[in-house]
Order: structure tokens, then sequence, then C-alpha cells
């Protein structure tokens, strides 16, 4: 029973990077070259995040209504289909428009993807091992993180060119493929049972303590959305980062999150989950924080380290929190309830953000809202007691 298939977690987990890091971490770490080719402000470089985000919104809700009536794994195909079809849109983009259409699509994808991947990456998983279990798939992502910058600028060295992005997305694109081809060769998920479509407020709602869990979720998308979406920006224009050194700290935001999920993951599976969330947002409030001050090249590092440990591992978290509380067959019904409440913040996150940054000349602003949220975020969990309502992962609540 404790036995963990860890080669088809990883593999499911690779899923991951094409919604959370190709689709979406990417952005970040290009849109500055992105600006200077296509001349963006950044107002509509929030616009790209809220595209992506509010895509990603539409395909949750398309999940959540369909998640009882079509196997996950073909969701989850589709999905990345639909995210690849995006990264080459962009690849190949020449105007703001056309980006905008392709981070769309990449956000839409997602949303089939990441309500899938964990119920197909913890089947048979028991659950004194799920954190520890979905905490790879943070992991994973964080890994491709650390890579997509250190490739991004070892070709702009070969190319003697630091302004070059479309290249980046194509090849992403390619590996996108190459996932789905290696899925659907190897990675053979039950078939589940036919539910109603509708069955997820109900499930959720169900939930002791549900409403603070959506709150804290609602000011975590914010955050995330608006975080890394400017950061490049931000190092650059507010903390004299050269475009290299900009580029190379999303590897350090990579890196931090490989350790902080699996160390939050398998802390969760010991204190409970909403104990870890608690804390990494705190964490994340704190990271926050410095970006609004002037401090050393060293303590922006660090910082960026701290909020890549923490942040990244929230949504595995809230996976783990709903898969906790409901049934196989209900999970990403359930989990696509909740983001209903996620996708609009999500959506406003990066363009408020960006036209603050627009209006005050940089980025302290934007930045402090960001720490506020992810404290609002920090008191709901920290209000909820570990064991509220928990269900056992063979049916749902009665």
């Amino acid at each position: 029973m404790e036995r963990v298939r860890w080669g088809r977690v990883v593999l499911v987990a690779l899923s991951g990077v094409v919604s959370h890091v190709f689709g979406r971490a990417t952005v970040g770490v290009l849109v500055p070259a992105m600006a200077d080719d296509l001349e963006l402000s950044d107002t509509l470089i929030g616009a790209l995040g809220s595209a992506n985000m509010g895509a990603y919104f539409t395909g949750v809700i398309i999940v959540t209504f369909t998640a009882g009536r079509i196997e996950p794994f073909t969701l989850l195909r589709v999905g990345i289909i639909t995210s690849t079809v995006g990264l080459g849109v962009i690849g190949t983009a020449s105007s703001p428009a056309a980006v905008v259409i392709g981070t769309a699509l990449a956000g839409l994808g997602g949303g089939g993807i990441w309500l899938t991947a964990p119920v197909i990456a913890s089947e048979g998983v028991p659950a004194s091992r799920r954190g520890a279990a979905l905490g790879t798939l943070t992991a994973t992502m964080g890994a491709a993180l650390i890579g997509v910058p250190f490739a991004t600028t070892a070709l702009r060295s070969v190319a003697g060119d630091d302004g070059i992005w479309r290249p980046i997305w194509m090849a992403q694109a390619v590996l996108s493929v190459v996932l789905l081809a290696a899925l659907s060769a190897f990675v053979r998920a039950r078939r589940t049972e036919r539910v109603a479509g509708a069955v997820g407020f109900g499930e959720l709602f169900r939930i002791h303590g549900w409403k603070r869990a959506v709150v804290a979720y609602m000011a975590f998308a914010y955050m995330t959305s608006s975080f890394a979406n400017f950061l490049g920006r931000a190092l650059e224009g507010d903390h004299d980062f050269s475009r290299t050194a900009a580029t190379l700290m999303f590897s350090w935001m990579g890196a931090g999150s490989i350790v902080g999920a699996l160390a939050f993951g398998r802390l969760s599976d010991r204190i409970g989950r909403p104990a870890t969330m608690a804390t990494v947002m705190a964490l994340s409030a704190g990271a926050a924080a410095v970006l609004t001050t002037r401090a050393p090249g060293a303590v922006i590092i660090i910082a960026v380290v701290v909020f890549g440990a923490a942040s990244f591992s929230y949504p595995s978290l809230t996976a783990t929190f709903v898969s906790d509380h409901v049934s196989d067959r209900t999970f990403a019904a359930v989990l696509g309830s909740m983001t209903m409440f996620y996708g609009p913040a999500s959506v406003i996150g990066p363009a408020a953000s960006g036209w603050l940054a627009d209006r005050t000349g940089s980025f302290n602003a934007t930045y402090t809202v960001i720490a506020a949220l992810a404290l609002t975020s920090c008191v709901c969990m920290a209000t909820m007691r570990r064991g509220d309502g928990v269900a056992p992962r063979s049916a749902p609540l009665s």
C-alpha cells in the first residue's frame, strides 16, 4: 500500500511544465525582450497575463462541467494539444495581437492539464504519501523553470543578441509534442465512474472551512499571476539588474521551488495542509515585501528563492487539500469549482499590477499589494484546523 509509482508520477508531472512553465512562467522570463521588440507597455504586458489567466479560467469551467463525463486522461491530452498550439502561435508572432492569442490558447489548455494531472499522478497513492507525491508536480515544474532561463541565456550568448525570444517558444512547443507522445505510450489511466458535472460545488460546500480556503486561493491567484509576470521588468527597472541577471533570477526561483515543493509536501503530511499553506503564504508575503525596498542584490536573490520555494508549493498543496476531502471521481470537478473563484482574481491581478506600474512609475505599489494579499491568504489558512471534514479517498463525503 505504501508503494508509489514514481516514474508515472514524474511523467504526468511533466504535463504541469507545459501548463505552468511553458504556458505561463516563460512570459515573465521573456517579456522584457518581447516588450522591446513589440513596444509593449506595462499595461499591455499585464493584459497578456490576464488573457492567459482568463483563458485558463475558461478551461477550468469546461473541465469542471465535463470531468464527470470525459476521462481525466483524455482531458489532459486535449489540454496539452491546446497549449502546444498556443506556444507555436507565440513563437511565430509578429504583433501584440498574435501574442495575446497564443498566450490565451496556452492558458486554455492549462486548465485541462492542471485539473486532471494531480488525480492521475496520485492514483493509488495512500493519503500518508499524497503530499510528497503531489509535491513532485511542483518540483518538476521548478526543474523546468531552472532550465528555461539558462537555455534562453545560452541561446542569446551564441547568437550575440539578448533580445531573442521566439525560438524559445518554438522549442517549448516541440518538447510539448514529445511529452504528449510519451504520455500516450507509457501511461495507462484506469477508467473512472461517470458522475454529474455539477457535483463539484456541492462537494466543495460540504468541506468545513471552504470559504476561508476559497478566499485564500483567490488571494494567492492575484499574487502568483502578478509576481513572476513583472519580476524581470521590476529587476531591470527598479533594482538595476542587467537583462541576463534578471533572466537568470527565474532559475533561482525554480531552484527554490524544487526544494520547497518536496519539503512542504512532506511537511503537510506531518502537520496538516492548512498549517503548511499558511506557512508558505507568510513566506511569500515577506519575499514580495523585499522587492519594494532598495535591498542589496544578494537579499533580492534570497527573496526570489524563498518566493519560489513557498508560493510554487501552494497549487499542489491546494490540490492535496481537496484530494483529502473528496473521492477520485469528484476530484477534478471539486478542484475546478474552487478554481472558479481563483479565476477572476488571476485575471484581475496582472492587469491591475501593470496599471499600477504605469501610473506610479515603479513596481513598489504592485509588490506591496501582492505582499498584502499573500498575508491575507496566510491568515485564512492559519485559522483552519488540521483535520476538519477530511474524508476517505475511496468515497465522497456522506
